[in-house]
């Protein structure tokens, strides 16, 4: 008997879903949905997802002329404002009618830059058939991964100024956000890092949620999100995917060669605001650079079972 060959279709076929949630930063969904249609051939997404969370009238309008532009892009509205119980609920919803789809879930404050969806399903495609690496996420400066990922490059470069991106953890490390940003914006550190061949990924055993593509690998053990406090404390869909990687010692691949750009965390915005302008900010994503795309095949795996035969069908 011959041996069985499955056909793998170019990664032009996979259409991913995103997943665009959007709350109370009107400034930072302005450049991300600028930057989406400016680096982006959104037609290559099987579907937009705009979730509103408890919008203004301005930040509603501008989400709803978003909308309107693309004919494969929805606006999904909810309250009241918190990611309990609105957010997890609309995103349960959104999930549970396309798990067998390949999901991207963006924050508001995630500024794309030039071949970011083909890098990133290259990067999907790469991992596709693994089960312990069920998520991919670009290299994004202000992130634990990013900045886990980008430590030798900063140890090398920056020898001088280790107490500029050392120290507290960076959700709340303002020094960090505004050293990150001004060596960005003044010194091209993202261009300078592209630019020599760094590894094509890092793995990281937690993410966080920014920008991310998975699929049912994930969806399974996560879905539904809790809609209520678990124990009293608040949730999220960050604390459920980090709990399934860690319960089964799963991986996430970080991109070494493509860079998104994390505005800022909430403990640090005001300062940050102060210090390095969003206007600044939008000039420098205007001429943003990149890594080039990749050019490779890719299916998707459907099932656990589909997994098995992939790897045995050669």
């Amino acid at each position: 008997m011959g041996k069985l060959t499955y056909l793998r279709p170019h990664r032009g076929d996979i259409k991913p879903v995103l997943l665009l949630l959007t709350s109370h930063r009107l400034d930072c969904f302005l450049i991300c949905t600028r930057c989406l249609e400016r680096y982006t051939d959104l037609d290559r997404l099987k579907h937009i997802y705009v979730v509103a969370n408890a919008l203004g009238s301005e930040h509603q309008a501008l989400a709803k002329r978003f909308v309107a532009r693309h004919h494969n892009a929805t606006l999904v509205e909810r309250g009241p404002r918190g990611l309990v119980p609105a957010v997890l609920a609309a995103q349960n919803e959104i999930l549970a009618a396309h798990m067998d789809d390949v999901i991207i879930k963006l924050d508001e404050d995630l500024f794309v830059t030039p071949h970011w969806l083909e890098h990133l399903i290259d990067g999907y495609c790469d991992h596709a058939e693994r089960p312990d690496v069920p998520l991919v996420m670009p290299l994004v400066p202000i992130s634990p991964p990013g900045r886990h990922v980008l430590n030798r490059f900063l140890r090398i470069s920056y020898p001088s100024e280790r107490a500029m991106y050392g120290g507290p953890p960076i959700e709340e490390n303002w020094v960090y956000h505004r050293w990150m940003w001004e060596k960005l914006l003044h010194e091209n550190l993202a261009e300078v890092y592209l630019h020599d061949l760094q590894p094509k990924y890092g793995y990281v055993g937690y993410l966080t949620i920014n920008c991310v593509i998975f699929d049912q690998r994930i969806m399974r053990l996560v879905l539904p999100f809790p809609t209520n406090r678990v124990a009293g404390q608040t949730t999220s869909d960050e604390k459920a995917f980090n709990l399934a990687l860690s319960s089964c010692k799963m991986k996430v691949a970080v991109l070494g060669r493509s860079i998104a750009h994390h505005y800022s965390f909430s403990k640090c915005e005001d300062y940050l605001r102060s210090h390095v302008s969003i206007d600044e900010v939008w000039r420098y994503m205007q001429g943003a650079s990149a890594h080039p795309a990749a050019t490779r095949q890719c299916r998707v795996p459907s099932g656990p079972s589909e997994l098995t035969l992939l790897r045995a069908g050669g």
